[in-house]
């Protein structure tokens, strides 16, 4: 039961880890480097926990059920990786609606200008697409698997 409540307060700390790094690296803003600390050390003093627990306790993690951690962890990646791809779709839309990114054209239409996506983001959108459809399928099929049959 420990070890559980454990290795998925871990997952879920490195995955909103990986969130924050990406934040950080597309926006710079110092608020996400503060956050990225902060996970760093919880992520440090929950291993260290763990360590000690696996050590102290052996017996407990033969006992796990890994397939229900997988499908924690799945839903964690699945869900950073959807909130990530919305950040990003809402601030395409805010920058869309910026008069310094589009212009009117003769006929009275926007012409959007180059730089209202940018390449960070379209290379993030892209290379995540892969992760967030089979982790995401993984889930939601680990997910209808439990509502269908009622067993993990």
């Amino acid at each position: 039961m420990y070890i559980n409540i454990l290795l998925i307060s871990l997952s879920f700390s490195f995955c909103l880890q990986i969130f924050v790094i990406i934040q950080y690296l597309s926006t710079k803003a110092e608020r996400y480097y503060r956050i990225f600390l902060g996970t760093f050390i919880i992520n440090t003093v929950l291993m260290v926990i763990t360590s000690i627990f696996m050590f102290k306790h052996p017996v407990y993690f033969f006992n796990l059920n890994i397939k229900f951690l997988v499908w924690i962890i799945s839903g964690f990646v699945f869900f950073i990786l959807l909130l990530l791809k919305i950040s990003i779709l809402i601030r395409i839309i805010k920058r869309s609606k910026d008069p310094a990114f589009y212009s009117i054209n003769f006929f009275g239409k926007k012409v959007y200008e180059k730089g209202i996506i940018k390449q960070s983001e379209f290379v993030t959108v892209i290379l995540s697409m892969p992760f967030f459809l089979i982790v995401g399928a993984y889930f939601v099929a680990r997910l209808l698997n439990i509502f269908l049959n009622g067993h993990i």
